[in-house]
């Protein structure tokens, strides 16, 4: 589910203004509060961007906590592609000290044939091995495919002084948003230095953990954050975004939600598909990183106090199963996404939290394969 951003007071000469599925929500923040899911601080609401692009639909619906919110823009309509639904085929002192925390930063846990970062050992549940980087710059290509080959949906303007990129990982989009914005200074953290050496002159990158305090002392006109697994708990990551805003700046996210959606009935509910989204959802809620949470961001932006708030729901469809050459295009994309990072995406979670071994995992994976590369199952993420 995809986030925009977040705005407060705009400034006198700036307009206000950032599977597997994603959520994008954005909106400004107010005097004295921030929120965003995609959202500018400001003293009054402004136009939400894009608006001509997407379809409205009914402005309440019921939440899971049985309140009542505004129901997302439409990002797009999947149809099913009849003429070609058949399964594919699958193939010393301070010295000291900066030194230790160097040492941890740089070292890696290897577990399972993957590798992880060592830094705050866990708070991240993925690995961080060329495997991995090499998905998350594909996964980069999706967003831009589901964002017109933008980097943001935020309304930002181009005389932007600071940026902050959380959880960056390859540092993708931070490089290519410092490239796009030349006169901005980039920062991207992470908590696994994978980002490369060679970076335009306005980008810097840090490892840092984005759940404790931040200590940055710019303000950011704005904030971009993009799957980060609800490694980061949002509550507290809106509170420290909106805090860290200049009036005007907007706060984006971008998140896919579990579990997977299908509308018609094609994927079973005993389905290894099914079984392996259900399990991933509940490992997530027992290590208190729901991967429904995005569901939620739109609430909990209003709650920390940012306005003019835009969510903007897309459907990344499984597979190429859609009929929509563009959609069937965005399908492939995805499906290569999931079966690159399937492995990843389980193996710790199902191996630390709920006990499996690992040729367990291996087992249930082999069967999710097939599901995921079957056009005849008509699933779809949530973005």
């Amino acid at each position: 589910m995809a986030e925009p951003p977040l705005l407060k007071e705009p400034k006198q000469d700036q307009p206000n203004h950032p599977v597997e599925d994603h959520d994008q929500i954005q909106a400004p923040i107010q005097p004295d509060t921030h929120t965003q899911i995609e959202a500018p601080i400001q003293a009054e609401a402004q136009a939400p961007a894009e608006t001509a692009t997407h379809t409205p639909i009914q402005t309440e619906a019921q939440d899971v906590e049985g309140q009542v919110q505004p129901v997302p823009i439409v990002g797009n309509v999947l149809e099913v592609d009849i003429d070609n639904d058949s399964a594919i085929e699958e193939e010393n002192g301070d010295d000291e000290s900066t030194c230790s925390l160097l040492s941890n930063v740089m070292q890696y846990r290897n577990e399972n044939g993957r590798t992880y970062h060592a830094y705050r050992d866990g708070q991240y549940a993925y690995p961080n091995d060329e495997t991995e980087k090499e998905r998350m710059d594909l996964q980069h290509h999706i967003f831009l495919m589901m964002m017109d080959n933008k980097l943001n949906s935020a309304p930002i303007t181009k005389d932007l002084d600071h940026v902050l990129d959380i959880g960056t990982g390859t540092g993708i989009w931070a490089f290519d948003f410092a490239e796009e914005h030349p006169m901005a200074k980039v920062i991207g953290m992470d908590l696994s230095p994978i980002q490369p050496s060679y970076v335009p002159p306005n980008l810097e990158f840090f490892v840092d953990d984005a759940h404790e305090t931040w200590t940055f002392k710019e303000k950011f006109d704005y904030i971009h954050g993009r799957q980060l697994h609800c490694a980061v708990e949002e509550r507290r990551l809106f509170q420290q975004a909106f805090d860290s805003l200049h009036p005007g700046g907007w706060f984006e996210m971008q998140e896919l939600a579990f579990p997977v959606q299908c509308d018609d009935d094609t994927l079973a509910k005993d389905s290894a598909l099914t079984e392996w989204s259900s399990l991933m959802l509940e490992a997530s809620i027992k290590i208190n990183q729901p991967l429904n949470n995005p569901l939620q961001y739109e609430r909990w932006m209003h709650e920390q106090g940012f306005t003019n708030i835009q969510h903007t729901l897309y459907k990344w469809p499984g597979n190429p199963w859609p009929k929509k050459k563009e959609d069937k295009e965005l399908g492939l994309w995805v499906m290569q996404n999931i079966l690159d990072g399937l492995h990843g995406f389980t193996m710790a979670l199902f191996t630390r939290v709920l006990g499996w071994g690992a040729d367990e995992v291996e087992l249930l994976l082999m069967n999710v394969r097939k599901d995921v590369k079957n056009k005849k199952i008509h699933t779809y993420w949530q973005v």
